[in-house]
């Protein structure tokens, strides 16, 4: 199958980045970076003869992520996200200067710019609460100008069937794997039909008042910069409460004891309505599905990455009161 834009690095040539870049580019290196953090997609930092330096995002070739993109139409969103909805919101992003999706395969490649970070952003040591504090002032702000977006014909409800029908199989085909990952850990989750809860926390929070959110927020998914504290990875976001984008946030950028210290501080602090936070913890246990199916399974990160967002999901949905 032959295609108009690079697919993956190794694709990447002069001519593409100069028609991208509005400019002539003779030389350039790359290299990989992000660690492996990218389940869905593989990043590059390419370096140009003039010193500058831009990101290039490709899909990842594993067949189930591939597939998983091509059922929910992630990429396609992310690139819709940055070309329509960006320009309308008032936050740290980078900027996009190329991007192109083929439908047919999920094959896609973005060219944005690159922000060098200052700290690390892993979402198995957490953030900590400073840099946690930052976030919720650029989450606030997603959430309170996202209220004017959500009649974008085009973004996707928390129950738009695409991703309901997308996330229901990485529920099924997921959970014996994390299991299998995770042994003991989950043994708490065990009474629960995690589908059948999954379809009515999805049902559940689609009736509360409703904004653009991001969807998965974790530190894989961050950059922290001399600019402060950016979202990155659009491609999951959809309409939906704050509490859904807040609950995981609680859970994944902090580690269950600063969580356990912060949480009441962080929460009351927060300008908008978090009804809706005790049942969106739940959404932590679909994305270690997800992750446990999606990631790259020669990768010795993801095993652990798997346990600490299992453990973290479900100490919170413990001592919230909800895991049963």
């Amino acid at each position: 199958m032959g295609f108009t834009f690079p697919t993956c690095p190794d694709e990447l040539n002069s001519e593409w980045l100069s028609s991208a870049l509005g400019r002539s580019v003779k030389n350039f290196e790359t290299r990989p970076i992000g660690g492996g953090k990218g389940n869905l997609g593989d990043l590059v930092l390419v370096s140009l003869e003039n010193g500058e330096q831009v990101v290039a995002k490709f899909a990842a070739n594993r067949q189930e992520a591939l597939s998983a993109a091509k059922r929910s139409g992630l990429f396609e969103r992310e690139i819709k996200f940055y070309h329509e909805l960006a320009p309308k919101l008032d936050l740290r992003l980078p900027k996009l200067f190329a991007s192109a999706y083929d439908p047919s395969s999920a094959y896609f490649v973005m060219l944005l710019e690159y922000l060098e970070p200052i700290k690390e952003s892993d979402s198995i040591s957490g953030i900590g609460v400073d840099y946690t504090r930052q976030l919720l002032v650029e989450l606030s702000k997603l959430h309170t100008q996202g209220k004017d977006l959500v009649e974008t014909p085009w973004v996707q409800t928390m129950i738009s069937q695409h991703r309901i029908n997308n996330l229901t199989i990485m529920i099924e085909k997921g959970w014996p794997v994390l299991q299998e990952m995770c042994g003991e850990i989950v043994d708490p989750l065990k009474e629960i039909n995690l589908l059948e809860r999954f379809l009515e926390t999805m049902s559940y929070l689609n009736t509360l008042d409703q904004t653009i959110v991001h969807g998965d927020i974790k530190p894989d998914n961050l950059i922290i910069s001399n600019q402060g504290v950016t979202i990155i990875d659009w491609q999951g976001f959809g309409t939906g409460p704050p509490a859904w984008d807040i609950a995981y946030c609680m859970c994944q950028c902090l580690t269950t004891e600063e969580r356990r210290f912060y949480e009441s501080e962080l929460l009351d602090s927060y300008p908008h309505d978090l009804v809706g936070y005790k049942e969106s913890l739940f959404f932590g246990i679909v994305i270690a599905c997800a992750l446990s199916l999606l990631g790259n399974s020669d990768d010795p990160r993801l095993g652990k990455l798997v346990g600490i967002t299992a453990e973290r999901t479900i100490s919170a949905m413990s001592d919230a009161g909800t895991l049963n």
